[in-house]
């Protein structure tokens, strides 16, 4: 840790500054010829998640995308083009660029579609792994902008009733805007997100029965077991069928890679996984008026806080709003990150000569 950084340290978590975070993150990219800007945009994704508590998706990305964007299976510029466009379609080739970068322009060029046609859907091909949905259902969301968004990635999930990886854990995400922080569903179609085991290895801390199951096909706790094994889907039947529909949305409707056809993102950092992203906008006002909606959500949620508490909880809280107070406690008083991460953002900086 240089002198004069922000940060303290317990067993287990550092906590540093938001701000120092980003501009360490966005320089270690710089170093591997990411752009200012777009190593910005990638910063800003992976710090906003650890500041919302989600360590998941946070800067524990960097290490694989430093090991992809040096093994040149992702390129560090990322020139976004447009395969094909209509009034409320448009479908974007990210070219092996960094999927942060070319889905949050994907989102802001469909933004602007929607609010001349009302609605448009957005396809990204020849993509990488785009963080945290939720993220870009945030920028539709201060465009007064319902979304649905999803992508797929590489098979790490059984279907229902078999012990093969056939899908990847295909998140699926919904945003709404309110008067004040939006409303945001965003999840992963297997029972954990494989982020989540990590940080659980990282920790280690077991994982919850009916998560996963090891390479044998047996059930696990273990957190180890289950990286080197097979995930399960949500629900079941229900979260198999949705990880099938987003792996045809996102993948094969997009002309991404799809099911096994997709590269290991962690097994193999020589070849390009492909994959694609999907989302559909929707300019409120044109369905709705924006304040009439507004207040309508606001009454949603007034019913909603109402609700009696279930045994075990203080209260009801609607979909992103823990994550939303998170996000504005830690970038007052820092971010968290596990220990094992922030070693291996040191010895990146070691080996890039980032001080």
């Amino acid at each position: 840790m240089k002198a004069g950084t922000k940060a303290a340290l317990d067993e287990s978590n550092l906590t540093i500054s938001h701000t120092e975070l980003e501009e360490f993150t966005r320089k270690l990219l710089e170093k591997v010829g990411v752009s200012h800007e777009e190593a910005a945009m990638v910063a800003d994704v992976m710090v906003t998640c650890d500041c919302k508590g989600m360590e998941s998706h946070g800067v524990r990305w960097m290490d694989i995308y430093l090991k992809r964007l040096t093994a040149g299976s992702m390129k560090p510029v990322t020139n976004l083009k447009v395969v094909r466009e209509k009034p409320s379609l448009l479908l974007l080739d990210a070219q092996n660029g960094l999927g942060m970068v070319a889905f949050r322009k994907a989102i802001e060029m469909g933004v602007e579609k929607a609010k001349m046609s009302g609605i448009c859907a957005v396809g990204v091909t020849h993509s990488n792994h785009c963080g945290a949905l939720g993220y870009y259902a945030e920028i539709a969301g201060r465009a007064r902008m319902a979304s649905m968004l999803m992508t797929n990635a590489a098979a790490m999930m059984a279907p229902w009733g078999g012990v093969t990886g056939c899908l990847g854990t295909n998140p699926i995400c919904f945003g709404f805007p309110t008067y004040g922080d939006p409303v945001i569903g965003d999840m992963a179609t297997s029972a954990s997100a494989r982020g989540k085991i990590f940080v659980a290895f990282q920790r280690g801390t077991n994982i919850p029965d009916g998560v996963a199951l090891n390479k044998n096909g047996e059930p696990t706790t273990d957190p180890k077991e289950a990286l080197e094994g097979i995930l399960l889907p949500i629900g079941g039947p229900k979260g198999y069928s949705l990880a099938l529909a987003i792996d045809i949305m996102a993948g094969i409707m997009t002309g991404s890679n799809f099911g096994q056809n997709i590269p290991s993102l962690h097994g193999d950092v020589e070849h390009a996984q492909n994959i694609g992203q999907f989302a559909v906008l929707f300019n409120i006002d044109d369905f709705l008026p924006i304040g009439e909606f507004l207040e309508k959500m606001d009454d949603s949620r007034r019913q909603l806080k109402r609700a009696q508490p279930a045994k075990g909880f203080s209260e009801v809280c609607l979909p992103g709003e823990i994550e939303a107070k998170t996000l504005r406690e830690r970038r007052e008083k820092g971010a968290v990150i596990p220990m094992g991460t922030w070693n291996l953002l040191q010895s990146w900086a070691k080996k890039l000569n980032v001080q």
